[in-house]
């Protein structure tokens, strides 16, 4: 008698999925500007959760003074800020799967990335934000504020951009996703160890590499310039799994970072709209 085989599906979620569960503590910057305004509070959940930020619409500059040429270049981040809010990829539905054969055999990797065209649009335009070496950078807008905050003697205006500065610092160097199961074992939601075949181990799943350097590598390999990274890059498409997976992580970071700008800029328009 033959026998049927039983197979068994499992579907999982992130650990970081606790966090969305609650709710935002304030609406995210500039939502109505979004393609598809639910992105916005995806991402904004995680962020709010992790760096406990103050909403940049609540703001109430005072007495902060801004020459012409430093007007503009806030001006100028204001506005690419806007630009990336209203991007097709800031909305988009990018993703990886993996399907595992039940007879065992290579996984199947499968991607659904936005086009070349939409992606190197938006890393084009995010870089703006990004590069120091750009002249209405995060770097240099953050920079004017805090200069003309504290001559001012506006703590609170100098204070809220320092929490922006934390953060930003922040998701250089780790991906959103391990911050926020990071957080979950300080809050006590996840557990600080769980067994693994070779002991115990943290369970925060750790992103391949660290978000400047996941922007660094696709930037310079292909999306923006073919030059100092196109070599690494090769390399790692050579793997389709980790060239995924460095590519949808490289994503999220672009996402993450862009994010932090847009709501930054709502604290810029606010000392413009009082300077």
């Amino acid at each position: 008698m033959a026998h049927r085989e039983r197979m068994v599906r499992v579907e999982a979620v992130p650990f970081s999925y606790l966090a969305q569960q609650r709710p935002l503590d304030w609406p995210p910057p500039m939502q109505q500007l979004f393609q598809r305004p639910e992105a916005a509070e995806f991402v904004w959940r995680r962020l709010q959760y992790v760096f406990r930020l103050p909403d940049p619409r609540t703001l109430a500059p005072g007495g902060i003074t801004l020459p012409s040429e430093e007007r503009q270049l806030l001006a100028r981040f204001l506005d690419q800020a806007r630009k990336l809010a209203g991007t097709s990829l800031i909305s988009a539905e990018d993703k990886v799967q993996v399907n595992i054969p039940d007879a065992g055999g290579p996984e199947k990797v499968e991607t659904s990335f936005s086009a070349p065209d939409v992606t190197s649009g938006f890393m084009v335009l995010l870089r703006q934000c990004y590069a120091h070496d750009e002249e209405a950078s995060f770097v240099k807008t953050r920079k004017v504020v805090e200069h003309r905050a504290h001559e001012a003697g506006d703590t609170a205006t100098l204070e809220t951009s320092k929490l922006w500065r934390r953060a930003h610092a922040r998701l250089l160097n780790q991906a959103l996703e391990e911050l926020v199961q990071e957080q979950l074992v300080a809050d006590g939601k996840l557990p600080a160890e769980m067994e693994g075949p070779d002991g115990p181990r943290s369970p925060v799943v750790r992103a391949p590499a660290a978000p400047s350097e996941l922007l660094r590598t696709f930037w310079y390999g292909d999306q923006i310039h073919w030059g100092s990274q196109r070599q690494a890059l090769a390399t790692l498409g050579k793997d389709r799994f980790w060239a995924a997976w460095w590519n949808m992580y490289a994503r999220l970071a672009a996402l993450d970072l862009a994010h932090i700008y847009i709501g930054y800029a709502v604290l810029v328009e606010r000392i413009l709209e009082a300077a």
